[in-house]
């Protein structure tokens, strides 16, 4: 696990700057504290910082080819690097090093961007061609490793983190408004346009190449979603899906650190560790975290899973106080991140990384196998979007933006407007009319101009005849797992230098449950449905039988007690109302409800906290931090 940093000059003539090059390293050393190194060839210039986990004396990057042709920097692992060395060493290649690294080289090499789909793991990835001149940047299927570029003055810029882009000067820091918006309709920003204007985001499963100026992006991996034809039959699947994922465990138990796990006590964790421990020949390290507030902490629930399983289990507790470690947290988002969850992930990540370099999650379960609660509220509730366009949409729709969002009813009014009028995309936590409530007359004008939505709706394209669960899973899979999830982990993870694997998302697994029928994961009110069938044989019965539980932090509560000052300092403060997005009386509401309990409005509060604080880290002249 790494991080990666370069630049590609347009001028074949010229020579990337060197400190340069250096500032865009340093400022993700916290991704890469063991080793760094930079390679400059003539307009390209590649930095690398190193997290060793293989191979921990010959591994170092930037690496060649053996013929010293082609020059790589990964951030990542390859899980199947040992197969993939087998097979060439079977034709006659000799290796100079055990790293998967040396193996991504050279079957770059030898088969181009056709090596991409051999590839089992996750990785963020930089080729450069002596012989071309041609830069390739590549990511993993999912998106587990992030990669941005733009392109400044003459030259190509890529990294790891925006901040690296921004470290190597001269890059203008405006604020793209359809980004925001979007931000402020889900809690995220995902797709190409980042929140800066200029700055992209490679999409997973692309490559992009650059060449004289010239840059290309193109698609590498398309999941394939739907039933098979026709299915397995119950048992047999479930034997494959069994076979398939301890498959996938065990890959990801390669390690030359200390590993671990994280353990919720929720049902997608347990069964990773369950699998982990079936395959190790000493107990687990498991990490959990909790909070003092009731139905918020699982630790009870993970200490019994814990305790059957055998595992060597470490405990974290949350409390208000850790509101004080957000501005390093948005810092290490690099974008305004909304969702509160990166609190409790970043202490889980900073109390396994006290003991170990490597933790297995269970991240990707809810999206793969349909465990979401709302998969099921969707269904139900489909009849909703049956009301007449006119009726919900229409006249819904207007009363919804007429009456104050305070009005008893009012979110179940513009649910169904909402849904009326979109059809098929329900909103991700967020309601617009809330959000399009809070803006101030100006922005507001120049935000919605932009459709948040449109990428959704062009994402659902080659599901559209599904059904409305299979749906919402592709979607997911393509947008909130790498906008949200995936992001979260990432980034609260490499803050510590912990590298996290995630077995549930290994792609075999996921293509496996993709063409599964969908009553194998969806059955009435059961969700998980094959999961829960192995999971049987793993773990105890009051795992299985719990009710789904978020991984949520209780900042309601806390924005109604011991934090309510703090928000209002911030969201008041001259500085922020006079960014001109939100209308100040409507902040003021809404900071007045929540303190009086009439309406919870945590979800938003933390949003609009996070914004503020990005805002002044990396925009503001006077105090942002690169």
């Amino acid at each position: 696990m790494c991080g990666i940093a370069g630049v590609l000059l347009h001028d074949p003539h010229a020579t990337p700057r060197r400190e340069g090059l250096e500032r865009m390293a340093n400022v993700i050393r916290h991704r890469g504290p063991d080793a760094d190194g930079i390679h400059v060839s003539g307009p390209a210039g590649l930095a690398h910082r190193r997290l060793a986990i293989i191979d921990l004396t010959s591994g170092d990057q930037p690496m060649s080819s053996a013929d010293g042709s082609v020059w790589v920097i990964f951030n990542g692992e390859i899980y199947n690097y040992p197969e993939l060395r087998s097979e060439m060493e079977a034709g006659g290649h000799v290796f100079r090093t055990r790293s998967d690294t040396e193996v991504l080289v050279e079957l770059f090499c030898r088969e181009g961007a056709a090596s991409f789909r051999k590839l089992n793991g996750m990785f963020a990835c930089a080729f450069w061609d002596e012989r071309s001149r041609e830069l390739t940047l590549v990511r993993d299927r999912w998106g587990k490793k992030p990669l941005y570029h733009a392109t400044v003055a003459g030259e190509f810029r890529f990294g790891s983190e925006i901040k690296c882009l921004l470290a190597y000067g001269d890059l203008e820091r405006r604020v793209h408004p359809g980004a925001l918006h979007e931000y402020l309709t889900q809690g995220y920003v995902c797709g190409p346009q980042t929140i800066f204007e200029g700055v992209q985001r490679l999409l997973p499963g692309h490559f992009l190449t650059a060449k004289d100026g010239a840059i290309a992006t193109h698609r590498y991996y398309e999941l394939q979603f739907g039933p098979a034809s026709p299915p397995l039959a119950e048992e047999p699947f479930l034997e494959r899906l069994d076979a398939t994922l301890r498959s996938a465990v065990k890959r990801r138990l390669m390690s030359d650190v200390p590993l671990g796990a994280f353990l919720s006590g929720g049902l997608d964790s347990s069964v990773v560790v369950a699998l982990m421990a079936r395959l190790s020949d000493r107990p687990v390290r498991t990490f959990s975290v909790g909070f003092e507030e009731k139905g918020y902490s699982e630790l009870e629930d993970a200490r019994a899973v814990s305790r059957h399983v055998g595992t060597d289990h470490t405990e974290t507790m949350v409390r208000p106080s850790a509101f004080e470690i957000l501005p390093e947290l948005v810092w290490h988002c690099d974008e305004p991140f909304g969702d509160s969850s990166a609190v409790p992930t970043y202490y889980v990540s900073r109390a396994a990384r006290e003991h170990v370099t490597v933790a297995l999650s269970g991240d990707g379960g809810d999206e793969v196998f349909a465990g979401y609660t709302r998969y099921k509220l969707e269904r139900d509730r489909d009849a909703w979007r049956r009301v007449p366009r006119w009726l919900g949409h229409g006249i819904g729709g207007r009363l919804a933006r007429a009456l104050p969002f305070t009005t008893p009813g009012w979110n179940t009014l513009s649910t169904i407007a909402y849904l009326s009028g979109r059809g098929r995309i329900a909103g991700m936590g967020i309601y617009p009319y809330i959000r399009d409530a809070l803006y101030s007359r100006a922005w507001g004008r120049r935000a919605t101009a932009f459709d948040p939505m449109a990428g959704l709706e062009a994402t659902l394209a080659p599901v559209r005849e599904l059904d409305i669960v299979s749906q919402l899973q592709f979607l997911d899979m393509h947008h909130y797992l790498p906008g949200d999830i995936l992001t979260k982990v990432d980034r609260m993870s490499m803050a510590v230098s912990l590298e996290v694997r995630a077995p549930l998302l290994d792609y075999e697994v996921v293509e496996l449950m993709a063409r599964a029928p969908l009553d194998y994961k969806l059955r009435g009110d059961v969700s998980k449905v094959a999961l829960r069938k192995l999971a049987q044989r793993l773990l105890p019965s009051s795992t299985l039988e719990k009710r789904k539980q978020g991984f949520a932090l209780p900042q309601g509560h806390w924005f109604q007690g011991q934090l309510y000052a703090r928000a209002e300092e911030i969201l008041l403060d001259p500085r922020s109302l006079a960014r001109g997005y939100f209308d100040p009386r409507a902040v003021r509401t809404v900071l007045a409800e929540h303190r009086a309990g009439r309406r919870d409005y945590g979800t938003w509060l933390w949003c609009l906290i996070v914004l503020e604080i990005w805002h002044r880290q990396f925009v503001d002249a006077d105090t942002r931090r690169v």
